[in-house]
């Protein structure tokens, strides 16, 4: 239903190719003309809507490995991946953390970055799925360039904005106020900082975080690198919960997907939000 709403909006304006099980894309594209159907598998024993179950999983597998090699090799302008159980992917054989690591293998792809955007605040993470007490260490003068100056390209490339503002924020309270609470803004973030300035981008930082979500929302950045995943995700979320997307920086195509899991609770019951697939179909016809 999530998926069919997203089309009916938007497949007049695009060239949709639907990948996933026969049962469910020939429908859709059926109904939907100017979409094609491209199978991935047959069958739906085992997958029941609502429910986990290691089949769903499979089928998810198939069609997100399928849709990406098309994306490497520029048979696709763009992909847009729905939401996923990170649960039934793993379980299925998936060997990645989720479905951004994939992707950017299959374009052979080694330095990216997430990004997750709303239409007042952009964040994209130095640090993805670890545990916090795992965080510090990840936190290198090398990750925090690298999240910075891919979300600079990307805004250059496919947003464009000649001269983007990058926030780059402190990992600890108050950015470690000159190393009181913490050494790691000195040892990699302000080192990153200054090779981002110096290759030219807008960077300013380490600021604090309590305070850099209030300025960028306000118009102050066009862009904040956050340090590790719920201290950027918090605030995006808080603002944007329904509009929000997650796109994959660095791919020479542009990948994206909504910023929600598949929401079992909702199936069948007519009160799924559409709304941030279809801001990845935006974002995708955008980027083209």
């Amino acid at each position: 239903m999530l998926i069919d709403q997203a089309l009916e909006r938007h497949v007049g304006e695009l060239s949709i190719r639907l990948y996933g099980p026969q049962e469910l894309v020939a429908p859709l594209a059926l109904n939907h003309p100017g979409c094609t159907a491209v199978p991935t598998s047959s069958g739906l024993h085992g997958v029941i809507p609502g429910t986990y179950t290691a089949a769903s999983g499979s089928a998810s597998l198939l069609a997100l490995q399928r849709a990406s090699l098309d994306l490497a090799c520029g048979r696709l302008a763009a992909l847009v991946t729905g939401p996923i159980d990170k649960h039934a992917l793993s379980d299925a054989g998936l060997a990645f953390p989720g479905q951004t690591e994939l992707v950017a293998s299959a374009c052979g792809v080694k330095r990216f970055a997430m990004m997750l955007a709303g239409p007042r605040l952009r964040v994209v993470l130095a640090t993805t799925h670890l545990a916090l007490r795992d965080v510090p260490a990840a936190i290198t003068e090398d990750a925090v360039f690298d999240a910075a100056d891919l979300v600079a390209d990307h805004l250059r490339r496919f947003e464009a904005m000649p001269f983007p503002r990058i926030a780059v924020l402190g990992l600890n309270p108050h950015a470690s106020d000159r190393g009181r609470f913490g050494d790691e803004e000195a040892l990699a973030i302000a080192p990153a900082v200054a090779r981002l300035q110096k290759a030219g981008i807008d960077a300013t930082g380490p600021l604090p975080a309590d305070t850099a979500f209030h300025h960028a929302v306000e118009g102050a950045f066009d862009a904040v690198v956050a340090m590790y995943h719920d201290q950027g995700l918090g605030p995006l979320k808080l603002l944007h919960f329904t509009s929000a997307i997650n796109v994959t920086l660095g791919l020479q195509h542009p990948r994206c997907s909504p910023d929600h899991g598949p929401a079992f609770d909702l199936v069948g019951t007519g009160r799924a939000d559409p709304g941030s697939m279809i801001q990845a179909l935006r974002f995708a016809a955008r980027c083209t």
